[in-house]
Formats: structure tokens, sequence, C-alpha cells
């Protein structure tokens, strides 16, 4: 019995831990995958609010004279700065 499990381990030993520390790696990096994911959904949303906020205040003109910037330009500004921490 043991000579075969020895056999077999000889075999497979590669793949075996390579595949290991695949899983351990991906275990490891989940946690960034995920704060990335709700940081990008804060952006999309925050740039959303700013966009109706912006346009409801009617200052297209004064954005464009004083900064040179869209309003969409400026939404995406306001939600990097709202949702960076």
């Amino acid at each position: 019995m043991s000579i075969k499990f020895y056999d077999w381990w000889k075999k497979h030993r590669r793949v075996l831990t390579y595949g290991g520390f695949l899983i351990l790696f991906c275990v490891y990096i989940s946690p960034v995958i995920k704060e990335a994911k709700y940081k990008n959904t804060c952006i999309k949303l925050s740039e959303k609010g700013a966009v109706y906020k912006f346009n409801d205040d009617n200052i297209q003109e004064t954005l464009l004279k004083e900064t040179g910037l869209k309003i969409k330009e400026l939404a995406k500004i306001e939600g990097y700065k709202n949702c960076i921490k």
C-alpha cells in the first residue's frame, strides 16, 4: 500500500503542489479583489449622484469657464475623491 502511494505521489507531486499554492494564493488575494469591487461600485454611484447634482444646479457654463471641464469629467473627479480612503 505504501509503495503504491509513494509511486502515485512521485508522479503527481508537482501538480498537487502548484495547485495547492494556487488555491492558497487565491484565498490570500480574495479580499483585495472584493475591496476593488466595492470601490468601483462606490465610484459609479458617486459619479451618478454628482452628475445629477451638477445638472440640477445648472452650473455647466460656469464650470466650463472656470475649469475647462465638462460635467461628466468633474463628476468622475468627485466620485474618486469621495471613495478613495
